[in-house]
């Protein structure tokens, strides 16, 4: 019964962390409308991987790091409120420039893009954040009699990494279907709006964070 207590937690876990739609959620709708499903997928399993590794750090040693992640901050979510900022304004200028291309041509530098390129750069925008780390921490100390063996705090990070990757490659998904269906249109209106979400979300987290 305690290791289905414990894997129902990490699921429930899991999807709280993901499920709020952030930065890095526009941008998972937007890898899958620019690159299709197959080509966007690397980015949410990089998404899940961090948020698993967090939940396993947590697990692991929580109570120990999470003073450590609250003493460097506001500096983390600075570092990565800038990157969502500049990573927005690339992919706007991107844009324009492959406005003059051909379709053809734009296509060609969208498939050009290297998976594990793709999967290492939203491993850098998601680990930027340590706030995720202190979430799962606080969590894993409110669950001590859930998650107080090797097995059922193996079972916690397996309902986080599951929770973690559903969630991440249903929204490489959707926005999969939002570029069939629509178009090429479609593409650069979602991608329009979607960097310029992302970097709204990029300065607020530089904002909140210094302020």
């Amino acid at each position: 019964m305690e290791h289905l207590v414990a894997l129902g937690a990490g699921l429930a876990a899991g999807l709280a962390v993901a499920v709020p739609l952030g930065a890095i959620g526009v941008l998972l709708v937007q890898e899958g409308t620019t690159r299709g499903w197959r080509r966007g997928a690397p980015a949410a399993a990089a998404v899940a991987t961090v948020d698993t590794a967090y939940s396993l750090g947590a697990v692991m040693a929580g109570a120990a790091l999470a003073p450590l992640v609250e003493g460097i901050s506001p500096w983390p979510q600075v570092v990565g409120g800038l990157l969502l900022v500049a990573l927005a304004a690339r992919g706007l200028l991107r844009l324009r420039s492959s406005s003059s291309a051909s379709p053809n041509r734009a296509g060609a530098d969208v498939a050009t893009g290297q998976a594990w390129g793709r999967f290492a750069l939203f491993v850098g925008l998601t680990a930027v954040n340590p706030a995720t780390l202190v979430y799962f921490a606080a969590i894993v100390t409110g669950l001590t009699s859930v998650v107080g063996s090797v097995g059922t705090g193996a079972l916690f990070v397996l309902g986080v990494a599951v929770a973690s990757s559903a969630w991440q490659l249903l929204l490489v998904a959707l926005g999969a279907a939002l570029g069939w269906r629509g178009g090429t249109r479609a593409r650069r209106v979602t991608s329009v709006v979607g960097n310029g979400v992302v970097a709204l979300l990029g300065a607020g987290l530089v904002v909140g964070a210094l302020v």
